[in-house]
């Protein structure tokens, strides 16, 4: 892994942690939260100080974790994950972890702690990186690169990303699509009011646009905080502004380690309509190329539920 430069705050990770299992054996094949317990553990265990970090700031959400993956990055084995199948690990082969990190401070922290477990690993032996349920795990390699060509990692700035959307035209059908790698799901109402909370198994663009936004709220540096304007663009989505035209997705559900958790996969194609207003230093984005920042963020931020324990890996894909 190159160090990359993280004197801004506001700056955004997207890794692949290579592992190797030490034998063979198998795992259930949803295990992003068991994935999430394993990386704080290792975390409080190698540099206490990230992992205190992290938990306070759960609220703001200030890193995701996806599921172990057994085959091609972000392809998951539909079929095992809804049956709950536990597939095979063959310590000849290599899987891997996708880990974001959505403030710029974490990153050299984190380094710092790879460094100290690699010095550690080479002064006593080999210790296990992450164990995920009995199975011991191995760390071979850390990957971020902006030119990956599986198209998972990656390191920006949300300043660079207020750029890119600002240099974007949309013509008169505009449209964005997202794809929807791991199962997402957006959790609404409450147990005891009504009929109770429930699971959204659309991608609505309320949903999605509106909970990117709150995203951007957590984690923006007061100057770019209203670069998204909260109100403004709720009212353009509650207007249908922002249409689906097109889509490609499958309910599915995973098994947690006490439930069953329903959602969906898939890519979604939306259309943003309207006539573009003019920008000002108080607002320098307009509606639409607001929405497409919030599209951006996505492939950090992760979408919906539970986005620290493997739901709502997210990416833009054409837009």
């Amino acid at each position: 892994m190159d160090m990359v430069p993280a004197n801004d705050s506001a700056r955004l990770y997207a890794l692949l942690l290579r592992l190797r299992p030490l034998q063979q054996g198998t795992l259930m094949p949803f295990n992003g939260e068991l994935v999430h317990g394993a990386f704080l553990r290792w975390l409080r265990a190698t540099a206490p100080e990230v992992a205190n970090w992290l938990h306070e700031g759960q609220k703001r959400r200030l890193f995701t974790c996806s599921s172990l993956h057994f085959s091609h990055p972000m392809r998951p084995h539909l079929r095992a994950e809804r049956e709950h199948i536990h597939l095979p690990l063959d310590p000849q082969k290599t899987y891997t972890v996708r880990l974001t990190l959505l403030l710029g401070e974490l990153f050299p922290l984190f380094h710092e702690a790879l460094t100290q477990f690699h010095a550690a690993r080479l002064g006593a032996g080999a210790p296990p990186f992450l164990q995920l349920g009995k199975q011991l795990f191995l760390l071979e390699e850390v990957h971020l690169s902006n030119d990956d060509h599986i198209g998972w990692t990656g390191f920006t700035s949300l300043h660079a990303l207020v750029e890119q959307a600002r240099q974007v035209q949309f013509g008169a059908l505009g449209t964005l699509t997202l794809d929807f790698a791991s199962l997402t799901t957006f959790n609404r109402g409450h147990r005891k009011i009504g009929y109770g909370s429930h699971q959204v198994m659309l991608p609505l663009p309320q949903f999605v646009f509106q909970n990117l936004a709150r995203r951007w709220e957590d984690i923006a540096p007061p100057e770019l905080t209203n670069v998204i304007q909260q109100e403004r663009l709720e009212q353009y989505l509650q207007e249908d502004g922002v249409i689906i035209v097109d889509y490609d997705l499958k309910a599915h559900h995973v098994h947690f380690t006490t439930h069953q958790q329903r959602g969906f996969v898939g890519s979604c194609t939306y259309q943003l309509r309207g006539p573009d207003e003019q920008t000002s230093p108080q607002a320098p984005l307009t509606l639409r190329q607001q929405v497409y920042l919030l599209a951006q963020l996505a492939f950090y931020s992760g979408v919906g539920y539970k986005t620290a324990m493997g739901l709502g890996q997210t990416r833009l894909i054409k837009g």
